[in-house]
């Protein structure tokens, strides 16, 4: 007699429970029936009440939107890090540059000025300014040089440079202070279009007092060669809040001055707030004194603007005010002075009718 497998002697094992294809789970399903168990079959399920919001999968878009917002971040910081590295490399070095935040330049994004305006801006000094030559450094070495104050900084390098800190700008050019976001910058080419290119780029970067020599150096030196021989206050906003203004007059800065004068209509009183000037129009310039408001008044008349005058006493000699103080000089980050004690005085208007009528404005 054969062997007998001892598997033979065993319980025959029950099948597993499976779960029926093309069914899930619900809330409202019963549990599986146990093995052997003759329950009759399922009702049909009830129907769902209405009004309920059931929302079962949202992880895939949430996901997704992670992803493109990480993508998007990647590629904005990749190429803040190439834009740095450029900068690097423009300037030779391998230290990083500082970018400072500034606020976007309005329209115009720089103006131009004449040969005459440029020369009366360094004769007079009215203004804290800087004057950049952007030619290639072969082509200024073959020429004299324009005027004393004038740096090189070639096209390719500025926009690096006006990003340097105070210390590393003192180190590339000992002989210049480094520009303020709201100082007066004019740029200087051999005709004017590479000037204006870099200008466009340094307002770019929030300098807003870039201008343009006008035809530039060959100009420049043509006029060194043919030579023989409404009220606007000019001065600073923190001169005006501390000392007072001439009543009725609007308050520009000299460093704006230029670009005021390029600005349309439109924009003229979108900035200031009263309509702009036209050309027929009297225009009264003053500042402290009237160093600022004479080189002003050089700029309106190189804008077509002929009937410019200058209160050459300025608000130093208006004592018609009590609320107008005369004060000395200081410079922008000094301690402002005391002002100066002073006697009301009154209007003649005989005398002021008399001068208006030789002037011609009566």
């Amino acid at each position: 007699m054969a062997d007998e497998d001892p598997a033979d002697d065993t319980d025959e094992l029950p099948p597993l429970p499976t779960l029926p294809s093309g069914r899930f789970l619900r809330d409202d399903d019963g549990p599986f029936p146990d093995d052997g168990d003759e329950s009759p079959p399922a009702s049909p399920p009830k129907q769902k009440e209405r009004g309920r919001l059931r929302i079962q999968n949202v992880g895939g878009s949430l996901t997704f939107l992670l992803q493109i917002a990480l993508l998007a971040w990647g590629i904005r910081q990749l190429r803040s890090v190439l834009a740095r590295r450029r900068q690097d490399n423009a300037l030779g070095t391998g230290r990083r540059v500082n970018v400072m935040p500034y606020r976007p330049v309005e329209p115009p994004l720089f103006a131009h000025l004449s040969p005459m305006a440029v020369k009366k801006l360094v004769e007079l000094d009215p203004v804290p300014h800087h004057l950049i030559d952007v030619r290639h450094p072969d082509a200024t070495r073959m020429e004299p040089k324009l005027f004393e104050s004038v740096i090189n900084i070639p096209e390719t390098d500025l926009r690096a440079c006006l990003q340097l800190s105070a210390i590393e700008w003192r180190a590339k050019f000992p002989s210049a202070k480094k520009p303020g976001r709201e100082d007066l910058i004019v740029f200087l080419s051999n005709r004017g279009k590479r000037a204006q290119r870099v200008a466009a780029a340094a307002a770019d970067l929030g300098y807003n007092g870039c201008c343009v020599l006008k035809g530039g150096t060959h100009a420049l030196r043509a006029s060194f060669s043919a030579d023989a021989g409404g009220l606007h206050y000019m001065s600073r906003h923190d001169e005006r809040a501390l000392y007072g203004h001439i009543k009725g007059s609007l308050h520009i800065r000299v460093e704006e001055w230029p670009k005021a004068l390029a600005k349309d209509l439109a924009a003229y009183e979108k900035q200031y707030h009263k309509p702009k000037f036209g050309t027929d129009d009297i225009i009264i310039l003053h500042c402290r004194s009237s160093r600022r408001a004479s080189w002003a008044a050089y700029l309106a008349q190189d804008a077509g603007f002929k009937r410019c005058f200058v209160y050459k006493e300025g608000a130093y000699g208006w004592r018609l005010d009590p609320t107008v103080l005369p004060y000395d000089s200081y410079e922008l980050g000094d301690v402002p002075p005391e002002p100066v004690q002073f006697d009301l005085e009154r209007v003649n208007f005989e005398d002021a009718q008399s001068e208006l009528k030789h002037l011609g404005l009566l």
